[in-house]
């Protein structure tokens, strides 16, 4: 499987990036004469807009998007002796949050069209030791996180967003972030919200939550003197901040494009060659990967790559089958996240992804599955 190519990159974000990169520069240049590189007024700006744009009351900013997940997990209560349910369908440190909050994750299936933990789905895996329910906006799409709440309120769950891939995905009119008691983003560069090295946050509307958030990223404390429970070591840096503040007010516009090319890809017959990603009723990708499904995926792959086409198949190898969580495979079949496993191919997206670049794209998909 082929990762970015020459012709038409897999993530087309290089050109709405570039133009920003002197704005960037200066500002972290006003960081390192500072002399304030943690914790600083940077970060503490930062973390003000992005709650706001969420439509949240507080925003904690952490080292990545695992330590989100992570400390998030920990600040809702979860710990030793608990279970969260977690999609088999996932990147792997959704699941490695888990149990490094001292839980064990619970895999459950997917819908294989909207490639997200249902109330179906996650109610077949709760058990007596269930804590929290932890979907997954995977590749941009949100989780339909309604029937989900009502499922966790029925039951006495936390609901903890993983949001590392939705920054700018909506359901119902409110943003991903605002939908669980929690949620947990990540900054890692390519992300949609991307920054220049690693970076995550925790949201939440719960005082309680983020004040126990913000003590756990500094080993458990408050103040630096009095250490009320062991934490983390983990907290967004001021050159991050600083340069994440400059592409937030973009994130709304880039949002667009990426829609806009993922309609693109439907106007020009795409469906009729692939099966095309599904959006969950009422919810809005911001297509953080535009992954469709084929039978035919290593074929199509393969060609493809040989018209320089970006493509890459994620997460082939579903959480319950990786040999570092062994322990926790369940004993139900889980036949959702198979097919997509077996299946989903990602095709060229981005917000700088042109109307042309789509055109190619699948005239080579087209071609691909002629040749056959």
């Amino acid at each position: 499987m082929s990762g970015d190519a020459a012709g038409v990159p897999l993530f087309a974000t290089r050109a709405a990036l570039a133009p920003l990169l002197g704005e960037v520069a200066e500002r972290q240049r006003a960081v390192l004469e500072s002399g304030r590189y943690v914790l600083g007024p940077e970060v503490e700006a930062f973390e003000r807009e992005l709650a706001a744009f969420a439509g949240v009351g507080h925003c904690v900013g952490v080292g990545n998007g695992t330590d989100a997940l992570t400390i998030a997990l920990r600040a809702l209560g979860v710990g030793r002796g608990d279970e969260v349910v977690v999609p088999a369908l996932t990147f792997y440190a959704t699941a490695e949050a888990v149990v490094n909050a001292g839980a064990e994750p619970v895999f459950c299936d997917v819908d294989p069209r909207t490639f997200a933990m249902t109330a179906a789905t996650a109610e077949a895996a709760i058990g007596e030791r269930t804590a929290a329910l932890l979907p997954v906006h995977l590749f941009g799409n949100p989780a339909p996180m309604e029937e989900l709440r009502r499922l966790a309120a029925a039951r006495g769950l936390g609901l903890l967003e993983d949001a590392a891939q939705a920054a700018g995905a909506t359901l119902g009119g409110r943003r991903a972030g605002a939908l669980g008691d929690a949620a947990a983003f990540s900054f890692f560069p390519s992300k949609n919200l991307g920054g220049f090295g690693d970076g995550g946050a925790i949201l939440t509307g719960d005082a309680a939550l983020a004040a126990r958030a913000r003590r756990l990223r500094a080993h458990g404390s408050a103040d630096k003197q009095l250490h009320t429970e062991v934490g983390w070591n983990s907290r967004l840096d001021e050159l991050q901040a600083a340069g994440l503040r400059v592409l937030l007010p973009r994130l709304e516009g880039w949002t667009a494009a990426r829609r806009a090319a993922a309609a693109a890809y439907a106007e020009a017959g795409l469906g009729e060659l692939v099966e095309l990603p599904r959006e969950t009723a009422g919810g809005e990708s911001c297509y953080h990967l535009y992954s469709v499904l084929s039978a035919e995926r290593e074929r199509l792959s393969a060609a493809l790559s040989a018209a320089a086409i970006g493509n890459r198949a994620y997460y082939t190898t579903p959480l319950h089958r990786q040999p570092a969580l062994a322990a926790y495979a369940p004993d139900r079949e889980l036949p959702g996240a198979e097919r997509v496993a077996a299946t989903s191919l990602a095709l060229p997206m981005g917000p700088a992804l042109a109307g042309e670049q789509v055109a190619l794209a699948v005239d080579a998909v087209r071609a691909a599955l002629a040749a056959a």
